[in-house]
């Protein structure tokens, strides 16, 4: 088989009945799947014997991996051929390893996009500005998180308010920026290993209700999460919360009975918008610091296959994790159907949100479980 053959076979072999790509194949070949956890690796297998049961050529292993670098590692050494990644392990598959993509998913069957970070903060609050929150106090869902730490501590370098330095330590330069914050997990021995951390970092976190786990990178700390960070602002703790657009609305007309959560209204909440302005909670699209691509396929260069494919998945529920344990099992259970990705994995990241991710490379260099 040459070179141009195994391309068109592996791609598409590489989600077998999830793409059905005009690229046919004729001689059968087995692609491997990464997984992390015993549900994804399940499901991998139960996908293959679906596969095999209807006969589709070539056959479909799961291959585990210690962790998304390990299975990026695979990836690029050829003991794995694909595996499905968050937007920022897409970052690292390209800039670190050299992969594209081959597929990614819709959620709104329209477009890739999964959903805007935004910046909330109380109404009543007249005197903010997204280019002028030095010294002012902010509320982060965790440590290392997209939403909470990777698109506003972006944002806040590429709009030359942190300056990072040579050393490349964020948490300082966020530390020296805010007044306080509660950023969960930023005291942690993986996020803090010399324990230098500025403390700050956690002085609008609250701990439980017995006054522990103050700062903790869980849900015993409560103002860890989206859900946390919009209690720290709504009592006030805080000025800013940076959350996903969602966040609000998951919490309001008693989906949240929280006392904090209770008396919450829409109307006590507004945005603050990347160019100083404001906006109503519902304006996300044209207000919000990123928005961030949904899941997608990650691939060898040579196995991108660039013909149109649809889902041809009768028989396997490829978008729901039920009987798995958990949510989002290989994909995310709101996926509307998988889309070709025609350009390099930076078309499919958008150049916002690329650029936000450009603002983190200096880590690659730095610290060896950084960005690459």
């Amino acid at each position: 088989m040459d070179r141009r053959e195994r391309r068109l076979t592996v791609a598409f072999l590489l989600l077998l009945p999830l793409l059905s790509i005009s690229c046919a194949a004729h001689q059968k070949t087995t692609v491997s799947w990464c997984v992390l956890s015993d549900a994804e690796e399940q499901k991998c297998l139960d996908l293959a014997g679906n596969a095999t049961a209807r006969n589709i050529r070539g056959t479909l292993e799961c291959v585990r991996g210690e962790d998304t670098k390990d299975c990026l590692d695979k990836i690029k050494d050829g003991k794995a051929d694909a595996a499905s990644m968050f937007a920022d392990d897409i970052y690292a598959a390209g800039l670190c390893h050299g992969l594209e993509l081959a597929a990614g998913e819709s959620h709104n069957g329209e477009d890739g996009y999964s959903y805007y970070v935004v910046a909330m903060a109380r109404r009543s609050s007249s005197d903010l500005s997204l280019l002028e929150m030095h010294e002012r106090s902010s509320c982060h869902p965790g440590i290392r998180t997209t939403v909470g730490w990777t698109v506003p501590i972006g944002y806040l370098v590429n709009t030359s308010q942190i300056s990072i330095g040579e050393q490349c330590n964020f948490p300082r330069a966020v530390g020296n920026f805010f007044g306080y914050s509660c950023v969960p997990g930023v005291k942690d021995v993986q996020h803090d290993p010399k324990g230098n951390n500025p403390k700050n970092l956690c002085e609008a976190c609250i701990g439980d209700d017995n006054d522990r786990h103050i700062c903790a990178n869980n849900p015993r700390e409560r103002h860890y999460g989206e859900s946390g960070a919009l209690r720290c602002v709504a009592e006030n703790l805080g000025d800013v919360a940076f959350v996903k657009h969602s966040t609000i609305f998951d919490n309001l007309d008693g989906k949240n009975q929280e006392s904090w959560a209770l008396d919450l209204e829409q109307e006590d909440l507004k945005l603050l918008c990347p160019d100083g302005t404001e906006a109503n909670l519902d304006e996300f699209e044209h207000c919000h610091l990123a928005a961030v691509p949904a899941n997608a396929v990650v691939v060898r260069v040579e196995d991108k296959c660039r013909n149109a494919f649809g889902n041809a998945n009768e028989g396997f529920r490829l978008f729901s994790s039920a009987g798995y344990g958990k949510s989002n099992v290989l994909f995310d259970d709101d996926t509307h159907h998988l889309q070709r990705v025609l350009g390099s994995y930076t078309s499919w990241l958008g150049p916002t949100y690329t650029t936000v991710l450009q603002a983190f490379e200096c880590e690659a260099a730095f610290f060896p479980t950084g960005f690459c």
